[in-house]
């Protein structure tokens, strides 16, 4: 830790900067952490469900702001969560990434300002400067997008989205370099850096774009972007029909040759000149515009993309490129561009304070590896008796895996799940219901009808966040979802849930784009991630239930895929949670016991 950092960062300074408005008494494993962060400095925090990690997030950046440093940063996956952050603390300046705001040039017309194309719209009467906050016509109201961006530029401390963070801080520089940051959710890092750098080309937007480019007269960029888009059809024309494929080095060679043909910076120009000239309609084109922009603007980015798809010197390849072709719609053919290897990336967005934390870190080893976030590492225990949880996996569930399990295992499984959720409910107990997969769910839904259960789930156009507010009210007896909607992020305390089914780990199919290019690049020893990966949802959705000292809850994990990383994957104090050797009646009985 640098000097100037240990100066401040003292053991006394932290606990004089605890928010103790909201937590008249700092818990033990709360003051362990500020211990090991002054002795430490920059850290790995595993600390349990409702251990108030937050509370440490922000006296780490309120002890850096009362001696003069910033900006400073605590950032965290999801919108929800910067809303909370914020609400708990209303210090931090609150801003979002373009997707959560409307914008206001095509009012009445309700559009995001990501699915407009903001940067050609030199001219628009909204537009706010955020280094000095002027706002581009005198009496127009301020832009709802960068109005915010421009307060959070004048602010100390600063909470938002991880996506934000990269692109407005790290990429676009459009804030100084951070003096601090607290990383939440952090094992989450890589999967949202690699959501946010992930993009598609279709080919009914290039055909599109293509036509706009001669009405404006590029002659020439239409010639190159139809180039490019001819090189595509002809590669992916000859790939199977509907099933996502890994294109291979050659094509992609092709398709880089083709994309560095095109002049991204005249294309810009040109584009401006049109929409000032009248030649192009930005609100009867908004949606072409927008994938033009996308194209011209993100050119560098493109080609850099499809250059990383390729082994290179010394290294395997960094990203992927698939495709995934539709019968219905406009887009016929669609290249697919995956960032994989973030891990850089994430080393390089790090302040040089920068404290990290999740409930759900596993082994640190593997947890840097594919987050980059390599640290000194601390798992501090729970400030909930352990007694209060049980962590189940019956001796006498089957094994679900695809080479393991029967034809009929599956339907049988969960019709059991089913009457058990049906016998708790009888006596008063809600239960959730996580499952891997839209079609294990359906199935779910079917066998709950039969047997009389009250069931909760995302139908008929409503979405899973929908569901779970009908749900929280007191509707159902029993949630259903998969793990991407239930696993994480969702808290039911108060015995809103006691018990939590959880169906099978959720292991990649083989035939996903994804699980082949691991394979390619790692071989063998890419089941250490995805281990750790299934780890870490299994963790998660354990703590959905069991957010304070005063609840209690169990959850039941099913096919026996669990038994062979579940007891090595529960931190020390948890431990004694676990029970491998009930049935799965006996731990119907035995969670029954607990709840009373």
């Amino acid at each position: 830790m640098d000097a100037s950092y240990r100066e401040v960062l003292t053991l006394d300074n932290l606990l004089a900067h605890f928010p103790s408005d909201q937590h008249p008494e700092i818990r033990p494993n709360q003051r362990e952490a500020l211990e090991q962060i002054a002795n430490q400095g920059s850290m790995t925090l595993e600390m349990p469900t409702g251990s108030g990690k937050t509370a440490v997030g922000y006296t780490v950046l309120k002890t850096l702001a009362s001696a003069g440093m910033g900006p400073l940063f605590y950032i965290a996956p999801t919108k929800t969560q910067v809303d909370t952050t914020h609400s708990m603390h209303p210090e931090l300046r609150e801003v979002y990434g373009r997707h959560e705001y409307d914008c206001m040039y095509y009012s009445p017309e309700i559009y995001r300002a990501d699915e407009i194309p903001c940067l050609s719209l030199l001219d628009c009467p909204h537009r706010v400067n955020i280094n000095s906050g002027e706002i581009h016509t005198e009496g127009a109201a301020a832009c709802s997008y960068y109005w915010p961006k421009y307060l959070a530029k004048q602010s100390q401390m600063v909470v938002c989205t991880t996506s934000f963070y990269l692109f407005s801080v790290l990429f676009a520089k459009e804030f100084d370099p951070p003096a601090g940051l607290v990383i939440d959710e952090a094992h989450q890092m890589a999967k949202v850096i690699r959501g946010s750098l992930s993009y598609e080309i279709t080919d009914y937007h290039l055909k599109q774009a293509i036509k706009v480019l001669k009405d404006i007269g590029a002659d020439e960029e239409a010639r190159q972007l139809g180039k490019f888009l001819g090189t595509m059809l002809e590669i992916l024309k000859s790939k199977p029909w509907v099933i996502p494929t890994l294109l291979e080095e050659n094509e992609l060679l092709l398709l880089i040759d083709d994309l560095q043909g095109i002049d991204g910076r005249k294309l810009r120009e040109r584009l401006a000149e049109a929409i000032q000239e009248g030649l192009v309609d930005p609100k009867k084109e908004r949606v072409m515009l927008k994938r033009l922009e996308n194209i011209t603007y993100d050119l560098y980015r493109y080609i850099r993309s499809f250059e990383f798809s390729l082994p290179g010197e010394g290294r395997n390849a960094l990203n992927y490129v698939t495709y995934a072709a539709s019968e219905k719609g406009r887009a016929e053919y669609k290249l697919v561009i995956k960032a994989y290897y973030v891990s850089p990336l994430v080393r390089k967005l790090m302040a040089p304070l920068t404290v990290a934390y999740s409930a759900t870190i596993g082994d640190p080893e593997v947890f840097g590896y594919e987050t980059g976030i390599k640290l000194p590492f601390a798992s501090l225990p729970g400030t909930f008796p352990a007694k209060n949880t049980l962590v189940v996996m019956p001796k006498d569930t089957p094994n679900l895996s695809a080479r393991e399990r029967s034809r009929h295992e599956p339907a049988k499984v969960l019709r059991k799940i089913a009457r058990a959720c049906k016998w708790y409910a009888d006596q008063g107990i809600r239960s959730v219901m996580v499952v891997v997969s839209n079609s294990e769910r359906d199935r779910f839904l079917r066998l709950a009808a039969e047997e009389g259960l009250d069931v909760i789930s995302y139908l008929n156009g409503s979405t899973p966040k929908e569901a779970m507010a009908r749900f929280k009210s007191g509707q159902g007896k029993t949630l259903v979802g998969t793990v991407a909607n239930y696993g994480e992020g969702v808290d039911l305390p108060d015995q809103m849930a006691p018990v939590i089914f959880f169906l099978r780990p959720g292991y990649p199919s083989p035939k996903d784009p994804e699980s082949q290019f691991e394979e390619r690049r790692f071989g063998g020893s890419v089941w250490r991630v995805r281990n750790w990966r299934v780890m870490i949802e299994a963790l998660q959705v354990r703590g959905r239930n069991v957010r304070s000292e005063n609840d209690r809850g169990a959850t039941i994990f099913i096919s026996q895929h669990f038994r062979k990383f579940l007891f090595t994957s529960l931190p020390v104090w948890l431990k004694e949670s676990y029970r491998g050797d009930l049935t799965f009646e006996q731990a119907k009985e035995e969670t029954l016991e607990l709840l009373k």
